[in-house]
């Protein structure tokens, strides 16, 4: 089981992912709010088998990313920032840079597995009509 961790920005996203032992398997590593940013993203998590994701609901900016990863078939879990700011304190971590911010999110994942939802994407009607 692979565990990604997404500080998500307003243009620019950082992403790191750990196993189930918690040894990193991708160093954090930003990517763009754009379709080149997406495949790089997408290039860097692998198939989504066996992956969990994680980000926090910040602001709006998350919901463009958190839908692409749905249809992409990423399992996804949103969370509260307040529960990895706590998670970060419990860890002693206190420097705060998106970096770290990435690879604390993956490891919250890795250590807590919340809880994901079953959304389901319905194709959009013609507007037209």
């Amino acid at each position: 089981m692979r565990f990604a961790g997404i500080d998500v920005g307003a243009e620019r996203h950082m992403v790191a992912m750990v196993g189930e032992q918690g040894e990193v398997l991708c160093r954090s590593s930003p990517f763009g709010e754009d379709a080149s940013g997406y495949a790089r993203l997408f290039d860097l998590l692998g198939p989504p088998e066996n992956c969990l994701l994680a980000l926090e609901a910040t602001g709006h900016y998350w919901r463009n990313l958190f839908v692409a990863l749905l249809v992409k078939g990423y399992a996804v879990a949103v969370l509260n920032p307040l529960r990895t700011r706590r998670f970060a304190e419990e860890e002693l971590q206190r420097t705060k840079t998106d970096a770290i911010d990435a690879l604390g999110i993956a490891r919250f994942a890795a250590q807590k597995r919340p809880r994901r939802r079953n959304y389901l994407i319905a194709p959009l009607k013609n507007c037209a009509n």
